[in-house]
């Protein structure tokens, strides 16, 4: 594999760079220091022919206008913390409201839009960020590192790793939006996820606490489905969330433990295929009902609804206020270690 860096502009001071990591074959992958994000992955369908399966922009500026989260690295939170708030060891903490009386992503200052240190190191590039105490309203002076690295076998493999000096949560995952057809809507993908049930959510995405089972209705994913067929379902969850937008806890396994598998993509005329492996407990399914991009991407429009779709390996949302939840309090002096693999293939249809 050989990897490769461009500049690609100048933020506050600092480079921002355009990392390649090429496959012999032509398939690469590039990710940039602005918010360690993904920005492209190109791979062959069953014909060979290469496309670009990431949405994304063209160049730096579209990424600095982007609200979407668009291949980022979200935290300190991924999702949301309800009412700004949590406690811990007796002290509330107020975070920024940057979703009506909720936090998203982090709030204001999340990492998505801070620029990295970075490296190569041997075959991967390590990015690497000082989150200062109270950046957001979290509580603690956080190093973060972000590994990426792509594998002869197609695989992206994705590393978190931080330690706080004070206790605090932490909630690190990637929100690339993948369209494996590489145009077009995700409509007619097909998707298997390996959880039987999901998180019930009110109508501002914040969990009730409740697990529904999902045999059988509109969120059954638990055998490879099109995307299209439950949202044609008149339903509350989906109309409050524009389409998918929902937490599946995967099953339980030891810390510590290899990556575990979590959903399967599949678009059945290139016969791409992308598989989620991850150490963390559930993924979130977001078919974009909410996206809207203000500058045109690689394809030379704005992105729209449903042009994409994230698997976001992560802990639960709002998991600070429900015990019964994973938890993912960071004690000082630990280390937080995750990784989330994302492996491209063909679909085999012998």
């Amino acid at each position: 594999m050989n990897i490769s860096r461009a500049t690609i502009g100048l933020i506050a001071g600092k480079e921002v760079y355009l990392f390649t990591i090429s496959h012999p074959s032509g398939a690469h992958i590039q990710i940039t220091n602005y918010g360690a994000t993904w920005t492209s992955a190109l791979v062959p369908d069953n014909k060979g022919v290469f496309a670009d399966v990431l949405l994304g922009y063209n160049d730096l500026n579209g990424y600095l206008s982007d609200s979407n989260y668009m291949g980022s690295t979200v935290g300190r939170f991924a999702n949301r913390i309800s009412q700004a708030s949590f406690t811990i060891n007796h002290l509330t903490y107020f975070l920024d409201k940057n979703d009506g009386d909720n936090t998203n992503h982090g709030g204001f200052s999340g990492v998505n839009k801070q620029v990295f240190e970075s490296e190569v190191t041997g075959n991967e590039v390590v990015f690497s960020l000082k989150s200062s105490d109270g950046e957001g309203g979290f509580p603690g002076n956080v190093d973060v590192k972000v590994s990426y690295s792509f594998s002869e076998d197609l695989k992206v493999v994705i590393q978190y790793w931080a330690v706080s000096d004070k206790d605090t949560y932490l909630n690190l995952t990637n929100h690339a939006y993948f369209n494996l057809a590489g145009t077009g809507n995700i409509l007619k993908h097909q998707l298997q996820v390996s959880s039987s049930e999901m998180l019930e959510t009110d109508e501002h995405f914040i969990p009730s606490g409740n697990f529904v089972q999902v045999k059988g209705t509109e969120f059954d994913f638990t055998n490879l489905r099109s995307i299209d067929n439950g949202l044609k379902v008149n339903s509350r969850q989906l109309i409050w969330n524009r389409g998918y937008n929902h937490c599946y806890p995967l099953a339980d396994f030891p810390e510590g433990a290899p990556a575990q598998p979590a959903a399967t993509l599949i678009e059945p005329l290139s016969g791409r295929m992308l598989q989620l492996f991850t150490t963390l407990p559930s993924v979130l399914v977001y078919t974009a009902g909410y996206l809207n991009s203000q500058l045109p991407g690689k394809s030379g429009a704005c992105y729209q609804p449903c042009d994409g779709i994230c698997l976001e390996a992560q802990f639960y949302p709002d998991s600070p206020h429900h015990a019964h939840f994973p938890s993912c309090l960071l004690r000082k002096g630990e280390i937080y270690h995750q990784t989330i693999e994302f492996h491209f293939t063909i679909e085999d249809n012998d």
